[in-house]
């Protein structure tokens, strides 16, 4: 189970681009109310503790994983919508400054370039937003990762304590 643990600890360090397993700074999760009674009562992590820790990294790295390419592809549409809301804007204008009289097919093409733009601002207010929820996953699986491996350190410190 803890060469599981370990596995799984190193399988979320990939994902978020991590590559060490100490943690520099007191993970906030750690003393969480989901962590801190079991170890603040006990002064020991069980390895069930430990592995549901980096299950729960793990699980978070790969929300955050999903979110971010999420929040590339609506931004790739994004872009998308405002390339052409842009090649409409040209087109009408096009279309008014070359002409000698007003027409509502010159109307039309306006209204029609107008749509295209606040649909693009649209795609592109949603883009942000779930870039938002992407890096507040991230942030969330950095933090649980933290915790994780503190209490694979609070685990393997007690081990090492037990068997000397």
């Amino acid at each position: 189970k803890i060469k599981t643990a370990l596995d799984m600890a190193a399988h979320a360090l990939a994902l978020l681009g991590c590559t060490s397993l100490v943690a520099r700074h007191p993970p906030p999760l750690l003393h969480a109310p989901r962590y801190a009674p079991l170890v603040a009562l006990t002064g020991s992590v069980a390895p069930e503790e430990a592995e549901a820790a980096v299950e729960r990294a793990e699980a978070l790295a790969a929300q955050a994983l999903t979110a971010r390419e999420e929040a590339d592809r609506l931004a790739e549409a994004a872009e998308t919508a405002a390339e052409s809301a842009a090649d409409r804007s040209d087109s009408a204008a096009e279309d008014i400054g070359g002409s000698q009289k007003f027409s509502l097919s010159m109307l039309a093409s306006s209204s029609a370039a107008q749509a295209a733009s606040l649909d693009a601002g649209a795609q592109l207010a949603s883009a942000v937003e779930a870039a938002e929820a992407a890096d507040e996953l991230d942030k969330q699986a950095a933090e649980a990762l933290e915790a994780a491996e503190e209490m694979l350190a609070l685990y393997y410190d007690q081990e090492g304590g037990a068997s000397s």
